[in-house]
């Protein structure tokens, strides 16, 4: 009977030990799911207040101001559902009060200030910007969260814009090569801008205005090239001539 008492407590205290073990690694997953979703929404989030911190650069729409920081304040929320914070509730509570001074469809310009940078890291940051700009916008969009007017209206600015900096940084090196008497390199960087210009869908003032002096330059070029080559192939000439008649060496 002793015995039979003995190894009834030995099995129970075994699964005792057992549902303890699987109650521990049941927390313990919860605790590595909780920490990848706050990481995954904390990653998001400082790329979305990335993006508002560029976006005071460029010409954008107060609407797509609006957007950003709604995913922002959105972001924050999944945070505190995760790993409530009284961070979170002062943070959430300072995109509350930005929100409220926004329209979602106000589309106007937060400025129409823009100048681009002559440093090249600067270009390709702020270029790069702009596509996860207009990433961000199609995701919103695609949630239901974004009205279409305002995302066809953010987006076709956001692309223009895009198109106008390497269009304009084109120009910049073609110039730059055009002072250096380098015209090939100076043609082949008016070839790729006035490509860039004409694979457009639509036109406008900027675009037509671009392509006429784009063009322009093009033919400059193109007039002092085969000049250059002209004055080339006359000096081989000559150079073969002088040769020719030379005076023979007596070995």
């Amino acid at each position: 009977m002793l015995y039979t008492i003995i190894i009834s407590l030995i099995i129970l205290l075994a699964i005792l030990a057992i549902m303890i073990g699987a109650v521990q690694q049941h927390k313990q997953k919860q605790d590595i799911a909780r920490r990848q979703k706050l990481a995954k929404f904390r990653a998001a989030l400082e790329q979305v207040e990335d993006l508002l911190n560029m976006a005071s650069y460029f010409p954008i729409g107060k609407s797509m101001l609006a957007v950003l920081n709604s995913r922002a304040r959105e972001l924050l929320a999944n945070m505190n559902d995760v790993s409530p914070s009284n961070d979170y509730k002062e943070r959430i509570n300072d995109y509350d009060q930005r929100l409220q001074q926004m329209d979602r469809s106000d589309t106007s310009l937060i400025t129409e200030e823009f100048e681009l940078p002559h440093n090249d890291k600067q270009i390709i940051a702020m270029i790069n910007a702009l596509k996860r700009l207009r990433s961000a916008l199609r995701s919103e969009h695609a949630r239901g969260k974004v009205d279409s007017h305002v995302y066809t209206t953010e987006d076709a600015r956001l692309q223009k814009l895009q198109l106008k900096i390497s269009v304009e940084t084109l120009i910049r090196r073609g110039q730059n090569a055009y002072q250096g008497q380098m015209l090939g390199s100076a043609r082949q960087y008016y070839e790729k801008a006035l490509r860039s210009l004409e694979d457009q869908n639509y036109s406008d003032e900027y675009i037509d205005e671009r392509q006429q002096s784009v063009s322009q330059a093009l033919e400059q070029i193109t007039s002092e090239l085969k000049d250059v080559n002209s004055r080339d192939a006359a000096n081989r000439k000559q150079d073969e001539l002088e040769e020719l008649f030379q005076p023979k060496k007596k070995w």
